[in-house]
């Protein structure tokens, strides 16, 4: 399936129907999709969300397009992640919008589904846990290393990462097993267009990637390579560690939806990044040779959680990706980059005046750098975690993300290369 906006002559056709149900709408006609829909919406113009669906017809599904496609682009989340906690003897969650209607309520492996009424209700934006549902939880004290149930042991060293964790600071649980992922929930729903916060959301522009985008479509030949640390690796999505769900890691999900969206194009990847690496090792010699010897047509980097737990100041961690930049751009002079803002880590374990200060004095770089972009995915994290819980969104509570965050990445590096 295309995920490419309808163009030429199909745009053309598509215009004039809207004009000619507007009229139809301006003279007193009643009851048209069309008005259905503006009302529905508290005027939004759904003509501007390419994937907007009627709440009364929406269902659940998940396939590539569910999977990919930015969500902002329509008005249905498809399995944001939830976990829920007993606080106070309340057991629940938080999504970040309000469901105008809720699709489905899974288990993090998207097997088991959870029946309204009966496992759980909703209010406002609180998903709570009914007396006898089988839906898994927390508590609060777990989260802290206390009285977390069998067969997870804390330790000091992770030796069994089905097993064991590790606490790195009072309130700072690290696990690569499933006492985190294996209990959060996963909820698709349809949310209120008037909710969505556009400007903390990647947004499409003529002005970004244009040499690539020219090559996509063109049907031409495109090389990516991605540069970084655990997180550019994959080590957020359940495939790298061969378990369920078994979701690709947000590189690969987006060849895919390219390959979807420009089929005629050949797109190749190589994943160059690494996991516990910072900026000075992608700086190095080695590794920009590397890059350039697969010839990207773009680069993309991902480094600064492991800078700041390093304790790197924005400057080095500046100086670093501008060497980067600068030593392919001497070779390739006709490569594009794009520069990750990373999804905030857990906000107790590292510095965040460091961390922040990574992307403004990364913004003031670019601005003088040619065929250099970013990709902010730090505001939008702040934007979803002033409603949630990190541990809703984290594969390993300190760092990396889960499949459903993993996933938002994917959709920021298509909404720059598709114009929907």
């Amino acid at each position: 399936m295309s995920l490419k906006k309808p163009k030429g002559v199909l745009r053309v056709i598509c215009l004039i129907v809207a004009a000619v149900l507007l009229s139809a709408f301006a003279v007193g006609c009643k009851g048209g999709n069309e008005n259905s829909s503006q009302s529905s919406n508290g005027g939004v113009d759904v003509s501007k969300y390419p994937n907007y669906v009627d709440p009364n017809e929406a269902t659940y599904a998940f396939n590539e397009k569910e999977m990919i496609t930015p969500y902002w682009q329509g008005n249905v989340i498809y399995n944001e992640t939830v976990l829920l906690l007993d606080e106070d003897g309340q057991i629940s969650g938080k999504l970040e919008y309000v469901p105008v209607k809720v699709l489905s309520v899974r288990d993090f492996k998207y097997d088991v589904e959870f029946t309204e009424g009966v496992d759980y209700t909703v209010e406002g934006n609180v998903i709570k846990r009914t007396e006898g549902s089988s839906i898994p939880y927390l508590t609060k004290e777990n989260l802290n290393g206390e009285n977390v149930p069998e067969p997870y042991k804390k330790v000091s060293t992770i030796s069994n990462v089905l097993t064991d964790f590790v606490m790195m600071g009072t309130n700072v649980m690290y696990t690569e097993g499933p006492l985190l992922y294996g209990n959060q929930i996963a909820v698709s729903y349809v949310y209120d267009l008037n909710d969505l916060n556009k400007g903390a959301l990647p947004a499409f522009s003529e002005a970004t990637l244009p040499k690539v985008r020219a090559k996509l479509s063109g049907g031409e030949s495109v090389n990516i390579v991605i540069t970084g640390d655990s997180v550019a690796e994959g080590c957020s999505s359940s495939s790298k560690f061969n378990r369920p769900p078994y979701m690709p890691n947000f590189i690969d999900m987006a060849v895919g939806g390219l390959k979807t969206a420009y089929p005629a194009a050949s797109i190749t990847l190589s994943n160059q990044a690494k996991g516990g690496m910072t900026s000075d090792w992608g700086a190095a010699g080695v590794q920009t040779e590397k890059i350039i010897a697969a010839k990207p047509d773009v680069v993309y980097i991902h480094f600064g959680i492991n800078d700041c737990g390093s304790g790197f100041g924005a400057g080095k961690y500046v100086d670093n990706i501008q060497s980067i930049i600068l030593t392919v751009q001497a070779a390739l002079p006709d490569c594009e980059f794009v520069v990750f803002k990373a999804f905030t880590p857990n906000t107790w374990a590292y510095d965040m005046e460091n961390f922040e200060s990574y992307w403004t004095r990364l913004d003031k770089a670019v601005q003088s750098m040619k065929n250099v972009y970013t990709l902010d995915m730090y505001t939008l994290s702040k934007e979803m975690l002033k409603v949630k819980k990190y541990s809703d969104v984290t594969g390993n509570g300190i760092n990396h993300l889960n499949d459903f965050t993993s996933r938002l990445y994917t959709m920021g590096i298509l909404e720059q290369l598709i114009e929907y």
